[in-house]
């Protein structure tokens, strides 16, 4: 290239306006007053190297007066950088402020702390703070981040949402090649309703001559700037790195972009230079002490050296601790530059450094592996990969600590004296890497290496030690469904740990572990032998608590299958009070949380909802709501409220949660809230909570399908609904299928549809009838039997054929009486709308009596629920049949009387909105109409009103 004019460059060109951006920046703006009022969210900033996200996040923090701010960095060193680096270094000022510190310990002795308490923990100091002031948490490089804080990350954006908290994170994409861990990250957090994305584009030509006059303080020439412009690509970073170079290069500009900046180092001064590659090893950011460590300078010539550094535009003071290059790319060209000798030196020499260093650690042991590997020295690699490990365990990083581990076990057999190096053998270092990969969520992986551990089991190993080793595997083989392989390895932990006292631990739970397995094989006799065995096991040995209360859940499963449902109960109740006895809390969710499912499913909805209260508020008292079984009774918790006619506390509950949460419980949840929409008429909020992606899943579409055509039928769309129900139902063949209940649903649903429509499909109704009596007669209920909600869902079913084929009224009402006696275990809204198809028949029939009772009944409960197509329904049926008129609740419509209701609890638009799953414009039309209706000029005098007048719900409107 040509020589250019040197253009020569303020005395500091960082800080200056802002150039261009002003779209982004407007929508960062944007998320953080939503934040400010209320609704958390999260921004992801995108873009290649360079181009200038930090500088767009700096400006946001800079506007951000008033509000707490919060910035972490994500660690540019090899290998896995210390779990959670970036959050521990944003929530430091919330720890000098007072606030929880709980990522910052080790949790108490003897508790079953799990990963998701400490989550929980961050969010709690988060939303503390934010009570106080608005928070506006950044994370820089995230595409750096180390596995812990890419998991806390999504947890904070699934769980924090009604907080003033807003989350941005900036993502180099550049940098994620095809199988990058933050790829699948980054794609879940896409589909998360309050999250969006920010990609930010090169400069613009015209952007590019603003940000030349910028940096220079002068007027650049047009041609200068075009043809920076093209060389640079619009790069911000690289066209201030090609004004450099020229300034330093007597104006000629290097040949390649990759030139761009080694062009300026090699016009270093030689001192500054080796001190800048030196640095580079160290990561973007370097500690002061390590950096004289690993260098061996004596402070004086350290501190000439980086201020020259500094002065060139190198490096910067570090937040007074260090210091860091002053761009990611400039780190990685000085690295790359290294040649490899030069590269393996000075990385032994840091981790000669870092093992010589008294007093506090100069990094952590993750970096240290990673410096011993890079270094060569394989025996340094090995001890400090399982110190890494046992610095992630300490922190609650169980994937982490798993991986330093994997990363250490094929250095092993290269270090010759490993076992007296690092005080333990490689089969305990595979037992535990299985047992952190299970507890990672790694199931196939813990099962691997469980199997290597029993290879490396000597014949003549301890008892002890070789039941703990075959009971390891017969646990990892359990989670991977790999039944009879898992029961195999128990039978050998029970035959060689035998009578032992120090296998007893070891062999009691490898009993526990194949009961587990025999009634997953439908093998119950087998499995109640093994699983008394185990329970006397257990007897007298505290140690042995929470296989006890495994063994009890198991027990409390057997009792199920034989109908013996009060002995299943107290067990339940049992294994979560041995669980928790203990501190063993995953277990005590598990066994609440089967107990909860019992009562439901036997039709206790009032016992159901005791233990699942109790249970929710346990869990949250722990932290471990957004464990997967806490989050799998705060589904359960919903759904209950809903089918006990509880609907805003069940539409609250759903909302609560809300579609953040993983697949399986956002589709519950979602399904909740949209079946009181479409009970309550909201066809189009059905329709806008419904997520498409949901009906592409076989099990989540069930569900789905079902509310959907809910909404399809009371808007008048029978035909379709049919569609929908029949599809699901001839969706999936196994009658095993833990939704086969619903399957029940949706064929009795089908046929209904099906009869509204006026259809004459008599080969499909018979098919529909075969594919439910088959999941009758081969299904698997908890209970061995078909409990009251399948037993209902079957009656409605021999009722709808009934209506579907015209039979005589009578009939018709003999089938409705015993679908209403079904339904009478609970269900309000379905027993409602049965009442609603016997009266109809019963009047026909003759029976007017009995029919208007039972309609009377009917539109109490509708009008009570403000189930507006039923009640509608029912009103149409009253005026058909010259039935007395209910009282009614004036002259809002089932929408209006939702919308009063929340103005009563002091609701704003926003909030009803969000409520109701509409607009807050939609919601400010709909508070116009009730005033114009009932006369009145404010909030207060409509709710004034409707309170004289009888409108509100009472106290169900406090529940929202």
């Amino acid at each position: 290239m040509a020589d250019v004019p040197v253009l020569p460059t303020r005395p500091t060109d960082r800080g200056g306006a802002l150039v261009g951006r002003a779209v982004e920046l407007a929508a960062l703006e944007d998320a953080l007053a939503r934040a400010r009022a209320g609704t958390s969210g999260g921004v992801l900033v995108e873009a290649d190297a360079g181009v200038g996200k930090s500088r767009l996040v700096a400006e946001l923090c800079a506007r951000a007066g008033g509000d707490t701010v919060l910035l972490g960095h994500c660690a540019s060193a090899g290998g896995d950088a210390l779990p959670y680096l970036p959050f521990v270094e944003a929530l430091e000022p919330l720890r000098e402020q007072g606030h929880p510190s709980g990522w910052a310990t080790t949790g108490r002795p003897g508790a079953d702390l799990s990963q998701v308490q400490l989550f929980d923990e961050v969010a709690t100091a988060l939303a503390t703070a934010a009570r106080k002031r608005p928070v506006l948490l950044v994370l820089e490089d995230l595409h750096w981040a180390d596995g812990a804080s890419r998991d806390l990350l999504t947890f904070l954006l699934r769980r924090v949402r009604t907080e003033r908290v807003l989350t941005v994170a900036t993502v180099r994409t550049d940098d994620l090649h095809r199988r990058h861990p933050l790829r699948p990250v980054l794609a879940e957090l896409g589909r998360l309703p309050g999250v969006q994305r920010i990609v930010l584009d090169p400069f613009t030509a015209e952007e590019t001559g603003q940000f030349l006059r910028d940096l220079t303080g002068a007027d650049v020439p047009a041609a200068t700037a075009r043809r920076i412009h093209a060389r640079a690509e619009g790069n911000a970073y690289y066209t201030a790195e090609l004004v450099l170079a020229g300034t330093g290069n007597a104006g000629r500009l290097p040949a390649a972009l990759a030139d761009v900046v080694l062009a300026r180092l090699e016009s270093l001064p030689p001192e500054v230079s080796e001190l800048v590659r030196a640095a580079a090893v160290g990561g973007r950011r370097v500690r002061h002490e390590l950096l004289q460590a690993a260098t061996g300078l004596a402070g004086p010539e350290l501190e000439r050296r980086v201020r020259d550094a500094v002065a060139l535009k190198v490096l910067d003071a570090d937040g007074g601790e260090g210091y860091a290059f002053r761009h990611a790319l400039l780190h990685e060209a000085v690295y790359e530059d290294l040649l490899p000798g030069e590269r393996v030196r000075l990385h032994a020499a840091y981790a000669r450094a870092i093992t010589a260093a008294t007093g506090e650690p100069l990094s952590s042991a993750a970096q240290l592996a990673h410096h011993a590997r890079a270094g060569n020295d394989l025996p340094g690699a090995l001890v400090a990969g399982i110190a890494a490990a046992d610095e992630a365990q300490r922190l609650r990083a169980p994937a982490q600590a798993w991986r330093h581990l994997e990363e250490a076990l094929p250095l092993w057999r290269s270090v010759p004296d490993a076992a007296e190096r690092t005080g333990t053998s490689l089969l305990e270092l595979t037992v535990r890497a299985s047992q952190l990969a299970a507890s990672a969520g790694e199931p196939a992986r813990a099962a691997l290496l469980a199997q290597d551990a029993v290879g490396l089991l000597p014949a003549d190993a301890a008892p002890a030690v070789a039941a703990a080793v075959h009971q390891q595997c017969a646990s990892a083989l359990w989670a991977c469904d790999h039944g009879e392989e898992a029961i195999a390895q128990a039978r050998l932990a029970q035959h060689r740990g035998g009578a032992d006292p120090d296998a007893a631990h070891a062999v009691c739970w490898a009993t526990a572990v194949a009961a587990r397995c025999y009634v997953a094989l439908d093998r119950p006799a087998e499995a109640a032998a093994e699983a008394r065995r185990a329970l006397s096991a257990t007897e007298g040995d505290p140690a042995l608590a929470a296989a006890e209360a495994d063994v009890l859940i198991t027990l409390a499963a057997l009792d199920n299958l034989e109908g013996k449902l009060a002995d299943a109960d107290a067990l339940f109740a049992r294994a979560a009070e041995a669980a928790e006895r203990v501190g063993s809390l995953g277990t005590a969710l598990r066994a609440r949380y089967n107990r909860a499912v019992d009562r439901y499913e036997r039709g206790d909805l009032t016992g159901a909802r005791e233990v699942l209260d109790d249970s929710c508020a346990w869990a949250a008292q722990l932290g471990l709501s957004w464990s997967p079984y806490g989050l799998q009774l705060l589904a359960l918790q919903a759904t209950t409220s809903f089918v006990t006619g509880e609907f805003d506390r069940a539409l609250a509950q759903a909302q609560a949660i809300g579609p953040q949460a993983p697949p399986l419980v956002a589709t519950t949840v979602g399904v909740v809230a949209a079946r009181v929409l479409a009970a309550r008429g909201a066809f189009e909020e059905v329709d806008a909570v419904l997520d498409p992606a949901w009906f592409d899943d076989v099990e989540e579409g069930l569900a789905a399908s079902a509310a959907q055509a809910e909404a399809l039928r009371w808007r008048g769309e029978p035909a379709a609904a049919a569609d929908v129900l029949v599809t699901a139902l001839f969706g999936y063949r196994g009658v095993e299928h833990s939704s086969h209940l619903l399957g029940l649903r949706l064929g009795a649903q089908a046929v209904g549809a099906l009869a509204d429509a006026g259809s004459r499909d008599d080969a499909l109704v018979e098919r529909i009838r075969d594919r439910v009596a088959e999941l009758v007669q081969f299904g698997q209920p908890r209970a061995g039997v078909l409990g009251p909600e399948g037993r209902a869902w079957v009656a409605t079913l021999h009722a709808e054929v009934a209506r579907y084929r015209h039979l005589p009224p009578a009939e018709q009402g003999a089938a409705w009486r015993v679908t209403v006696a079904e339904f009478s275990y609970g269900d309000v809204y379905e027993l409602a709308r049965s009442r609603w198809r016997l009266a109809e028949a019963c009047i026909a029939a003759g029976a007017r009596e009995e029919g208007l009772a039972v309609l009377d009944e009917a539109r109490r409960t509708a009008a009570r629920l403000r189930a507006a197509p039923l009640a509608a329904a029912l009103e149409d049926l009253a005026r058909r049949v010259r039935a007395s008129a209910a009282p009614g609740r004036g002259p809002l419509t089932a929408r209006e009387l939702q919308v009063l209701d929340l103005l009563a609890a002091g609701r704003t638009n926003r909030q009803v909105g969000e409520a109701l799953f509409m607009a807050e414009k939609t919601a400010s039309v709909h508070v116009s109409r009730i005033f114009a209706k009932l006369g009145a000029s404010s909030r207060a005098e409509a709710v004034s009103i409707g309170l004289r007048r009888g409108l509100l719900a009472g106290e169900d409107h406090h529940a929202v």
